[in-house]
């Protein structure tokens, strides 16, 4: 079957490779779910950040928009308690 050492290393070069191959092969297949699972879990995540935005930011906002624009009218009623008791 061997004619010579050449012949032997051709063939072990070969199985190597075969082996590497079929290495290299199952590391992209673990990459390609690696990585789907991961864009699963930040698809996710940004659901959740819109729920949270949805739900908290939203209403801060709003609030924040009523505190300014009540803001100068309580002011105002700090200012004339202020004049009152300076009266006294």
């Amino acid at each position: 079957m061997f004619q010579s050492s050449q012949d032997f290393l051709n063939v072990s070069l070969g199985v190597g490779f075969l082996v590497l191959v079929v290495f290299l092969s199952m590391v992209c297949f673990y990459l390609v779910l690696v990585l789907r699972d991961i864009s699963k879990t930040t698809g996710q995540v940004e659901e959740i950040v819109s729920r949270v935005h949805d739900a908290i930011i939203q209403p801060l906002k709003a609030l924040d928009f009523l505190v300014e624009k009540i803001k100068p009218y309580v002011e105002t009623v700090i200012e004339q308690k202020i004049k009152e008791r300076k009266k006294k």
